[in-house]
């Protein structure tokens, strides 16, 4: 973690340092609200639009962004930051949480799926078996496809003992 990035979480109250640390959680019950809280694409844009509002980037170019395959590495890392930020700073009520909390998981699922890239911190076998979870249980054929994909890739590239990604 660079040195910036603890500046900030110095600055954060207990309850965004709570919020950030849920993101990074594989938790089943944090992945069952989810699915409970956005239905899919539609309804995530809305919630998105309504914390991005004034933001470089639109919550439908954020949305596009991660479900296309053509989405740089790099910009996949940006848009996990954004949905880090919208998370904790914006988000006013579950449903925007949950959107925002997909959003972070989208584009690590995209990076993993479309160019076998580890863009976390922890490692993908780690978070497997809430993709298999995701891909298999969101309504949004979209949205599972991310997921599927990232399980997919990460069946077929070498993982080291620790889980993270063989170059």
């Amino acid at each position: 973690m660079s040195d910036l990035e603890i500046s900030r979480l110095d600055h954060c109250t207990g309850r965004q340092l709570k919020e950030l640390l849920e993101l990074a959680s594989t938790d089943e019950k944090t992945a069952r609200n989810w699915l409970l809280e956005i239905g899919g694409l539609e309804q995530m844009e809305d919630l998105l639009t309504e914390m991005c509002a004034g933001a470089p980037q639109s919550a439908g170019e954020l949305l596009r962004a991660v479900c296309s395959p053509d989405t740089p590495v790099e910009a996949l890392v940006s848009i996990k930051s954004i949905a880090k930020r919208l998370a904790v700073a914006a988000a006013g009520s579950p449903a925007q949480h949950a959107a925002a909390t997909l959003l972070y998981h989208l584009s690590i699922a995209s990076a993993l799926g479309c160019h076998a890239r580890n863009i976390s911190s922890r490692e993908v076998a780690a978070r497997l078996p809430l993709y298999r979870n995701l891909a298999s249980e969101l309504s949004d054929d979209v949205l599972a496809g991310i997921f599927e994909k990232a399980v997919s890739s990460a069946s077929s590239v070498d993982l080291d003992a620790g889980g993270r990604i063989v170059s």
